[in-house]
């Protein structure tokens, strides 16, 4: 397996060896900085690897011996003005295709594997072509567009580009890398961050399904994908005889449906879709009596083509043939099943932890949470309250990226620590305030208590029939003089004791004499009343 690494600063490509367990990385292109590879393909005959780069816009190729020093990495096209992308390779009929993903001018080319023969085998109706896949088994084309807008387009045609189809129409992806099997097409979307799968039947059209998410997985971006048969390379004869017969099963279907009235056309057709000795593929043995194929064990089919282990085995996972003929699947550390179908992580971790297979066994890593599965769960507003501390704790395992800390959190430790201070200091001076004004309010009651127990003076007004009153002492109570006591007045109004009107409610305009005529005049009603 070749795999390319645009962030790698030492190595651009490098390979593993899949038929070892413990496999190390054997580096083929050292990194250069003028150097981007989008797309790689693996000529198993020839023995060479091409790429695309779409720093440089070349197509590059390099020799790669099963022993012996690598080749030097050659140009093999220049694609000036263009931006190369996906890369594919039809290794029956030794043609190498690409697609150009500029928008100006966008294009599917191809030429042979020398780079001879180039031409353009589709430029209309493209807007920004990603990657290309090669159907040995159909000898389709199936290319993925994103188009303009938020729309994308998963196509197909034939390997010259005619009888063109639009198998997906839909939104909200961008297909990136693209590749096809026996009876699905796949693709990784960046924008889900998913691998999707379709069947590649016509009438399966828009109910394409999720092979593989990444979206809980913040460290993991889908990019390359491609298919592989476990058990032998691409068997070209059998891929042309199993064209052919479709095509004549094909052609026959038409004649039948043109010429229907005509009993001799089928007897016609029987004939023709007889088996022949040299059909019989994986070395099956041609019966000359039922004129048919016995297949060996392991391999079924009209003409033995197809391999019990084709697509048996899931996950990429290595297919083998019993004695019996029957496949089994190794499936190593991550699946199980018996087709290894079941993957070990789904499911097993729980709120969000990332899974891993560590010593043939799940393993969960947990964002805020704890337990073997992550199946305890804490208060994310409380460990985000902790980090927003001025001075926060130590919190191993806890995923802190999604805590948003402003200004206000950050600085709420040291505000309630200067609250409390002002608080300890407020406490003692209120209380002191307060036992002062409950001494003043004693004292003051004392105070006004006393006041209230001395004795009150009430001033007296003698009135003598002489009109002599004294001024420095109180004289002697005599029958010729009459006390008022000015609390006992009632204001001129009808009571024991008549009172005086005071000199400031005297009429202005009396005279003196006025006034001396009503004192006489009070003076003698009091000598009969109360006198």
């Amino acid at each position: 397996m070749f795999l390319s690494d645009t962030r790698n600063k030492n190595v651009s490509i490098y390979s593993n060896d899949l038929t070892v367990k413990n496999f190390k990385p054997k580096s083929l292109l050292k990194t250069d900085n003028i150097t981007y590879i989008v797309g790689m393909v693996f000529d198993p005959i020839s023995r060479t690897l091409f790429w695309t780069d779409a720093k440089v816009q070349t197509i590059m190729k390099m020799h790669i011996p099963l022993n012996g020093d690598l080749g030097e990495p050659e140009k093999l096209h220049d694609l000036k003005y263009s931006i190369p992308g996906g890369i594919a390779l039809d290794i029956c009929n030794r043609f190498l295709y690409w697609t150009n993903s500029n928008r100006t001018n966008p294009t599917i080319e191809r030429s042979l594997v020398d780079g001879s023969n180039r031409t353009v085998v589709i430029s209309r109706n493209l807007y920004e072509p990603m990657d290309i896949a090669v159907d040995h088994e159909t000898g389709k084309l199936y290319w993925a567009d994103d188009v303009e807008g938020i729309s994308f387009h998963i196509e197909r045609s034939n390997s010259d580009g005619t009888e063109r189809e639009l198998l997906v129409n839909n939104r909200h992806q961008r297909p990136t890398y693209l590749t096809v099997d026996h009876d699905r097409i796949y693709w990784s979307d960046t924008v889900s961050r998913t691998i999707w799968m379709i069947k590649k039947d016509k009438k399966s059209v828009e109910t394409f399904e999720k092979f593989k998410s990444y979206e809980s997985r913040v460290d993991a971006d889908p990019a390359g994908i491609i298919t592989r048969d476990n058990i032998d390379q691409i068997n070209c004869q059998a891929i042309s005889a199993l064209q052919k017969n479709t095509a004549r099963k094909i052609t026959q279907e038409t004649v039948a449906r043109s010429y229907n009235n005509l009993t001799t056309s089928t007897e016609e057709m029987d004939s023709t879709t007889e088996r022949s000795e040299g059909s019989c593929l994986n070395n099956s043995t041609y019966n000359p009596l039922s004129r048919s194929c016995i297949c060996k064990s392991g391999f079924n089919g009209s003409l033995c083509e197809t391999s019990v282990c084709y697509n048996y085995c899931l996950h990429g996972t290595l297919c083998t043939i019993n004695k019996l003929g029957v496949a089994q699947c190794e499936c190593g550390s991550s699946y199980s099943g018996s087709r290894c179908e079941k993957d070990l992580c789904d499911g097993y971790c729980l709120n969000d932890g990332v899974c891993t297979i560590e010593n043939g066994a799940p393993s969960c890593k947990c964002k805020n949470t704890r337990g073997p599965r992550c199946e305890n769960t804490n208060d994310f507003y409380e460990i985000c309250t902790l980090f927003c501390k001025s001075n926060p704790p130590a919190l191993k395992n806890y995923d802190t990226s999604l805590c948003n800390c402003t200004r206000s959190n950050q600085t709420d430790t040291i505000i309630s620590q200067e609250y409390k201070m002002e608080r300890n200091l407020l406490l003692p001076i209120l209380g002191t305030l307060i036992g002062v004004l409950i001494i003043l309010v004693i004292t003051l009651s004392i105070y006004v208590n006393k006041l209230r127990r001395r004795p009150r003076i009430k001033k007296r007004f003698v009135v003598s029939k002489t009109g002599v009153t004294p001024l420095t002492s109180r004289p002697q109570m005599a029958s010729d003089q009459c006390e008022i006591t000015i609390e006992n007045c009632c204001n001129m109004n009808i009571c024991e004791t008549p009172c005086f009107e005071p000199k400031l409610r005297s009429a202005p305009t009396k005279s003196v004499n006025t006034k001396k005529e009503e004192k006489n005049s009070l003076l003698d009603s009091m000598e009969g009343d109360s006198c």
